[in-house]
């Protein structure tokens, strides 16, 4: 007696699974108990796919031809990628507490007070060793001045330190003189000695006298010779009123052998090195005693204290340089006819600011010896932006390697030595749509005007290739079991009847994920969810539209028993019977069913 064909494993367990319609007939005859709702609406979706399936199969050509061409034309959109790095846009929410006061501040003290910071660091090489010696603060001073004759030939213009930086209450005087000596924001324990004169590059020149320079100006003196030609009645007393007195040259040298040393420093006469402890307690102050006091959280660091709270010792020393920022730096120099030759805008106002901060932080690294017994560290806001754009920048080697490797490995483990069922092309092809379809939901990001950062870069590529590839895999293995006693028109419908259910709740549930991480009010995790979810939306319309496409084109070679990825040539096993088991056991199921 000839055996009856095996039935369907899946079938017989989860019918609703395969075939919903089928279960929700069973239960309607009687012959069978489960939930009807569920299984009516798996049953819309199931025909649904089925019907999708199947147009898929017949024009399987046009499907393919226009989805690249739509997501060819989306990919376009990354020309217009813009790529953020500024912290505060990144990370600050926008209407919160920090956003406001960050407002409330530029409003009221106005552009004028913005700036930029370039610090320049010392720390001892062995941790724990006291900084506050005459030798370290001598080999600060040494990086200092360094970092201060920086310059840089930009536009056919050279940019020092004195024409960018940031200068505090420029007075509004028509004086050539004393707008060249106003000194530059400095903010340095250099102060505390007459050696913070050596970082202002300010100078001027009188008849008779020689070059005045911050190093020999006495202001006080200074007025008095001033006055026999000219009133000065303004500028003295706005001197009075800052409290500049004798600005540095009253200040204790480090170096009192420094023959430099103007004979009023304190020590001069004395040959005695300063107690630098002592000169640092409580701070330093600028060439204005009332308006600029550095404290000392600005230019020590690691301090330790007796129980009188006097300073004892230091891991660190401070200094910064105030710039200009692009806007003033622009304005400052917006009328003057030395760069009225070289088209003055902001954007330049930039470069230069830029440049000079990259020299800066390259000249510092590299300004005292490699083995003295201290480290210089550098830092300027420049080389924060440009630490984030590296880390913003798409590596196109890391992501090419991550789907070459992943394309290696979707044509290994598709390919079979039976050639009716290897799928070594279609997991090549798969691949490939996962990358078109993350360039073409990136770009469509792009378009909306949603920027890109780091997480965007470096780790949605990689996210989208997993979600997509496991989608593809499920879908391909799913085809591969279709039965031959399924009509030829209608594999891929059934194809997606059967797997597309899963496909699309799980992409669903990403969706939705994603959608309400966007919630989070931290820009940049706010940017990431929604570009994550557009591109799950992109990798869904892909599995369910393009692919099928891309299975039905394989199920035409395996018919015309040609070799897989290698399709132009016939298969040697084409003169082979494939026994492929029959899937379609709902008859003998009916028949199981009424017999209980």
């Amino acid at each position: 007696m000839r055996s009856p064909p095996p039935v369907n494993s899946d079938l017989l367990r989860r019918p609703s699974y395969c075939h919903a319609a089928f279960a929700l007939k069973q239960i309607s005859k009687g012959k069978a108990v489960g939930q009807k709702a569920p299984l009516w609406v798996r049953a819309r979706f199931q025909a649904l796919l089925f019907s999708l399936g199947c147009h898929i199969q017949r024009h399987c050509g046009k499907v393919l031809f226009i989805g690249l061409l739509v997501f060819g034309a989306l990919s376009v959109g990354l020309r217009v990628a813009a790529i953020e790095t500024d912290i505060e846009q990144l990370w600050v929410e926008a209407g919160s507490r920090v956003s406001r006061e960050l407002r409330y501040t530029k409003e009221k003290q106005g552009e004028e007070s913005v700036f930029t910071s370039q610090m320049l660091i010392q720390t001892p090489k062995q941790e724990g060793t006291n900084i506050l010696t005459q030798g370290a603060l001598l080999l600060h001073l040494e990086a200092a001045l360094s970092a201060s004759k920086v310059q840089v030939s930009l536009f056919g213009k050279s940019w020092d330190l004195n024409k960018i930086c940031y200068k505090s209450g420029v007075p509004i005087i028509e004086n050539v003189m004393i707008e060249r000596l106003f000194p530059c924001m400095i903010v340095t324990p250099l102060d505390c000695f007459w050696e913070g004169a050596k970082l202002q590059g300010g100078s001027a020149y009188l008849p008779g006298m020689p070059d005045i320079q911050w190093m020999n100006l006495d202001p006080l003196k200074l007025m008095e010779e001033l006055s026999q030609f000219t009133s000065l009645e303004g500028f003295r007393e706005m001197l009075d009123k800052a409290q500049v007195g004798h600005a540095y040259m009253n200040r204790p040298c480090l170096d009192p052998n420094d023959p430099e040393c103007p004979l009023s420093a304190p020590n001069k006469d004395l040959r005695e090195s300063p107690d630098i402890a002592g000169r640092l307690q409580g701070g330093c102050h600028g060439f204005s005693k009332k308006f600029m006091h550095w404290q000392e959280e600005l230019i020590l660091g690691g301090r330790v204290k007796d129980t009188q709270n006097a300073l004892q010792s230091a891991e660190a020393l401070q200094t910064m340089f105030l710039l200009m920022s692009p806007k003033q730096l622009y304005e400052h120099f917006k009328d003057d006819y030395e760069i009225h030759d070289i088209n003055w805008n902001e954007d330049k106002a930039t470069a230069i600011l830029e440049s000079w901060q990259r020299k800066f932080v390259e000249v510092a690294h590299g300004s005292i010896p490699q083995n003295s017994t201290s480290e210089i560290h550098a830092f300027s806001t420049t080389t924060l932006n440009d630490i984030m754009k590296s880390f913003s920048d798409v590596s196109v080697i890391r992501v090419a390697g991550g789907y070459l490797l992943m394309l290696a490995y979707a044509c290994v483990t598709m390919l079979r030595w039976d050639c009716a069922k290897s799928q070594g092309a279609v997991g090549l092809a798969g691949v490939l749509l996962v990358a078109l379809s993350v360039a073409a939901g990136l770009g469509l990001c792009s378009l909306l005007g949603l920027s890109f950062n780091a997480a965007t870069t470096q780790v949605l590529p990689f996210l989208a290739l997993g979600i997509g590839v496991d989608d593809m895999f499920l879908l391909a293995h799913s085809f591969t079991e279709t039965g031959i006693n399924i009509p030829f028109k209608e594999r891929t419908g059934d194809c997606l009847r059967r797997t597309g259910t899963s496909v699309a709740l799980t992409s669903i549930n990403n969706m939705i994920a994603f959608f309400m991480a966007a919630l989070v009010p931290i820009p940049a995790l706010r940017a990431f969810s929604l570009q994550a979810a557009i591109i799950v939306v992109f990798n869904f319309a892909m599995v369910l539209l393009i692919f099928p496409a891309i299975l039905s084109l394989d199920l035409h070679r395996r018919e015309d028993k040609r070799l897989d990825i290698l399709c132009c040539f016939y298969s040697p096993c084409s003169s082979r019977v494939i026994q492929i088991q029959p899937q379609d056991a709902m008859p003998l199921l009916s028949s199981i069913v009424s017999q209980l």
